[in-house]
């Protein structure tokens, strides 16, 4: 992994560490409805592997705070991963935005199920709800901002 590569995973992961944790946005990252901003960052994962990286990175840094513990540092973390890894090999289009919302949606509901006890479907539902907001108001933005901007983002040597 190059140096620049690096550079850009630690720039998303403090962005979306910092967008979950913020206060006034943090109260809306956990629990059976979830609105985390941070999300809205996705779509850079549909033509950068270091955001792949980077935001996953992130997400483990924000679930720390999370009142599932270790679980959500473990399995919300590999949700990310996955949805970022299926956006990364979907591109700029956008069904990509759907991963998040089915990844998210199915797992967190069934983390929050399984630690914290919450109805299953109520908050698979509930879960995937939030994450569709956030990609139908700031992941649709940033993905089409991604789209037309990518060469002037450094980003025209990655995967379209």
């Amino acid at each position: 992994m190059s140096s620049r590569t690096l550079a850009r995973a630690a720039v998303f992961a403090a962005l979306y560490a910092g967008l979950t944790l913020a206060p006034g946005l943090n109260g809306l990252a956990y629990g059976p409805v979830q609105f985390r901003a941070a999300e809205g960052l996705l779509p850079f994962a549909c033509v950068d592997p270091a955001a792949v990286l980077g935001l996953t990175a992130g997400t483990a840094i924000a679930n720390v705070a999370s009142p599932m513990g270790i679980y959500d540092v473990i399995f919300g973390t590999l949700f990310t991963l996955v949805a970022a890894a299926i956006m990364y090999r979907t591109g700029l289009r956008i069904w990509a935005l759907a991963a998040p919302v089915v990844v998210n949606g199915l797992g967190v509901g069934a983390e929050l199920w399984l630690v914290l006890h919450y109805p299953l479907w109520s908050s698979v539902g509930w879960v995937a709800a939030g994450e569709a907001g956030v990609m139908a108001s700031v992941g649709i933005v940033v993905l089409l901002l991604v789209r037309r901007y990518k060469s002037v983002l450094g980003l025209t040597e990655c995967v379209t």
